[in-house]
């Protein structure tokens, strides 16, 4: 018996899966699906508002207040590569194996990303997130 038949037996009587390692894809949702339209509304209502509420929950998610035309969706391939690893290591401990995302990117401004993976759940609540420009997380919460 050759030495790699030995170790792959050994492995799996470890209980050590042999699947093959893929690595994992950031892709962000269309501008058009339900789920980036919510989201693109709900920032602009927060960037935009004026009421005590609103004022503090943007005060709170440390947005910027800019004109709802400098809110935009993004589907460029770079920007959510970078967006999908700042959510990865923010929710996951370092080890912890890479899922693949289809998340919704919002650019907020120059200085601003939201980001959420709709599939991505806090109990039945979703996880999105707010960024910087270099996708240092700046806050995050679940709705």
């Amino acid at each position: 018996m050759s030495n790699n038949l030995k170790i792959l037996i050994g492995l799996c009587f470890l209980g050590i899966p042999l699947t093959r390692v893929s690595a994992q894809t950031y892709t962000c949702r269309s501008a058009s699906s339900a789920e980036t339209l919510a989201m693109k509304d709900y920032i602009i209502r927060l960037v935009t508002g004026t009421d005590s509420v609103t004022v503090a929950t943007r005060a709170q998610y440390q947005l910027p207040i800019v004109d709802a035309s400098k809110v935009s969706v993004v589907t460029t391939t770079n920007t959510c590569q970078s967006a999908g690893a700042a959510y990865e290591k923010a929710l996951n401990p370092t080890g912890t194996p890479a899922v693949s995302r289809s998340m919704v990117v919002i650019k907020i401004g120059t200085t601003r990303y939201a980001i959420i993976d709709p599939v991505e759940k806090n109990g039945e609540y979703e996880v999105n997130m707010i960024t910087d420009s270099k996708f240092a997380v700046l806050a995050m919460f679940s709705s």
